[in-house]
């Protein structure tokens, strides 16, 4: 059944992008250390507060071939570390870019699978003139118009699927609303860096794909996801210390990206078990 090979896939695709930030976590912590012990051998006699390397660009003139170089500021410790750590988020960021639109290619093909079989599941697009075809290519036409993916789908299956309405937002592990944000820090990464310079725009953008839901509780949310810095707000998806109280470990931290990356999954489980009673049903009939 093409739901649980693609489901396979996927989870190799998150697997694969949890391993590589673990492994980025660990490249970069190194890198942090080496950089303050090396700082820390500094001879007394140089002026720590303005130690540091510079960086250079270099681009050539299309009409003249004249070479041009441009020599960026020193950076000094602190530079090293926030470019350390920026460097780390970065790719962070792209690993949850990447996640999502594995997911994207899963919800696409199994609900297209859905047409395929006849299942209710699936809603027939306006215009759509692929009666009883056994094409699957022919079920991609609400991305290929750009009509939606995945948010058409998912309405689909909250609309025709119990099993999903009743697991998709349940107390304490909304699937909607993380997947929601997902979605919109993963347009952020790759269209705007990942800053976003408009908060109220992107809590509203949220509410339009979260009807029935209060953002009161989702603004401080999707809050936790972001950091002031340079004068915007920056996704950030690195690791943080878990607080102390009665029963902490010290030393432990939560593990932002693994929560995401999880939640893809279960959201993905989610389908693939839907998909699975209704075929269960197709057959039965």
């Amino acid at each position: 059944m093409i739901v649980q090979d693609e489901f396979q896939q996927l989870l190799e695709k998150i697997t694969n992008a949890d391993v590589y930030k673990r492994v980025t976590a660990d490249i970069f912590h190194e890198q942090g250390k080496k950089l303050i012990q090396h700082h820390e051998q500094l001879p007394d006699w140089v002026d720590k507060e303005d130690h540091g390397p510079y960086y250079f660009v270099r681009y050539t003139s299309p009409s003249t071939s004249e070479e041009v170089t441009i020599k960026t500021k020193t950076y000094k410790l602190q530079d090293q570390i926030e470019l350390n750590t920026l460097h780390k988020l970065k790719t962070y960021q792209w690993l949850l870019a990447e996640a999502y639109e594995a997911f994207e290619d899963f919800i696409e093909i199994v609900y297209a699978d859905c047409g395929v079989r006849g299942s209710s599941l699936w809603v027939r697009p306006d215009g759509w003139k692929y009666d009883r075809s056994k094409d699957l290519s022919h079920y991609y036409n609400p991305r290929r118009k750009n009509k939606g993916t995945p948010y058409l789908q998912l309405k689909a299956l909250r609309e025709r699927s119990a099993h999903f309405r009743e697991y998709e937002a349940r107390k304490g592990n909304n699937y909607r609303v993380a997947f929601v944000l997902i979605e919109k820090l993963r347009h952020l990464i790759v269209h705007n860096g990942g800053y976003c310079k408009d908060f109220d725009a992107l809590i509203k953008s949220m509410q339009a794909e979260l009807s029935n839901v209060s953002m009161r509780d989702v603004r401080s949310y999707v809050e936790s996801y972001f950091v002031s810095h340079r004068g915007a707000k920056l996704v950030d998806l690195l690791e943080f210390p878990v607080d102390e109280g009665p029963g902490a470990v010290i030393g432990a931290y939560h593990d932002t990206m693994s929560s995401l990356f999880s939640t893809l999954i279960e959201y993905a489980l989610l389908i693939k078990e839907c998909i699975e009673l209704d075929n269960a049903e197709l057959k039965s009939s």
